[in-house]
């Protein structure tokens, strides 16, 4: 298989597991493409992607139904095998282009170069997952209540992904997700706020994570970047393998 189509159905379950108990919400899956519907009118917490499914442009046409039909924008992002085939049906369907978004991978045996150690904690009981939530809604931008019923509800011990935070000498600076399936996790969610940023916390926190899940077995990590975040990722070892093509879908009004 074709290693983002591969990656692609990695990001299906891990979206699944981040959006699971949201106020709600509604998911739909195949093993390439998922739907995650919620109750929040914001487009960033109502996500399609689109992989090599093969129905996948009736998955692309019922989402935006379904979309619509509750009043939700909605943020899809497509694979480049399917997203030349797709674009004149999500055009059609009232989507707009928004550009790409880089899809990329720690491959494993890739050397990552340990920054200065910092206490690191994992966020568990609501008074930890709050803090990490407060960390997401600066460096997001996100109003803070939503963060709390569309993340923050998500961050238990038995969901399927991990929440970390990293401490500086001023309190917490930083906060990563990690979903980790078989020998393989995905990386989201790396919220360094504004003020907080360029000063190392967050690649600190980021390779000191990868170091300890290697030494728990995973081999391979992946992540969507964006163009401002790539930079990091570069500098830590990731490599690019494509481009997911972004489309918004905007209430009317």
């Amino acid at each position: 298989m074709d290693e983002t189509e591969e990656v692609i159905r990695l990001c299906v379950r891990a979206l699944a597991a981040q959006m699971h108990a949201a106020p709600g919400v509604e998911l739909h899956m195949t093993q390439a493409c998922i739907l995650g519907l919620t109750a929040e009118p914001l487009a960033d917490f109502n996500r399609l992607t689109l992989g090599a499914d093969p129905d996948v442009e009736g998955f692309l046409i019922r989402s935006v139904a379904r979309a619509k039909e509750r009043g939700r924008p909605l943020a899809a992002t497509m694979t480049p095998q399917v997203a030349l085939s797709l674009a004149p049906v999500a055009t059609r369907l009232g989507l707009q282009f928004r550009g790409t978004s880089p899809l990329m991978v720690l491959r494993p045996g890739t050397p990552v170069q340990p920054s200065r150690p910092i206490k690191i904690t994992r966020a568990l009981g609501p008074e930890l997952v709050a803090i990490a939530g407060d960390l997401a809604s600066a460096a997001f931008d996100e109003p803070r209540d939503v963060i709390a019923r569309c993340i923050d509800v998500c961050v238990t011990e038995t969901a399927g992904l991990e929440t970390y935070i990293a401490w500086g000498d001023d309190g917490p600076m930083s906060a990563v997700t990690v979903t980790p399936t078989g020998d393989t996790a995905g990386i989201s969610l790396m919220a360094t706020p504004p003020q907080h940023q360029r000063k190392g916390f967050g690649r600190a926190l980021l390779t000191q994570v990868i170091t300890d899940y290697r030494s728990r077995g995973v081999e391979r990590f992946h992540l969507g970047a964006t163009q401002a975040g790539r930079s990091l990722y570069d500098s830590v070892g990731f490599e690019w393998i494509a481009d997911l093509s972004v489309w918004l879908l905007e209430l009317d009004g």
